[in-house]
């Protein structure tokens, strides 16, 4: 099977281009991964789309993507900030 190419939506790039850079390494290696395996094991559907799946990168770096026409476009990029929090566990 051929590699995905990977798009942004224009959200999702706006987030991408303000990651620090180890954030920004850790989402190019998870995406390495998922244009090879777009529907890896640790993804989930988004309702009853499988086209449509969530993944998350990293413990603070989370996706939500499609997949169409051999493309994996990133529609959310989501990252956690957990240095404060309302609760500690």
């Amino acid at each position: 099977m051929l590699p995905h190419s990977v798009e942004f939506t224009e959200r999702a790039a706006l987030v991408r281009d303000s990651l620090p850079t180890e954030r920004r390494d850790l989402l190019e290696r998870g995406l390495a991964i998922l244009v090879t395996d777009p529907r890896h094991k640790l993804s989930h559907p988004v309702g009853g789309n499988e086209a449509t799946r969530e993944i998350a990168l990293s413990r603070n770096l989370f996706i939500e993507y499609v997949i169409s026409d051999g493309k994996l476009v990133v529609l959310v990029l989501t990252l956690i900030d957990l240095t404060d929090v309302l609760i500690e566990e």
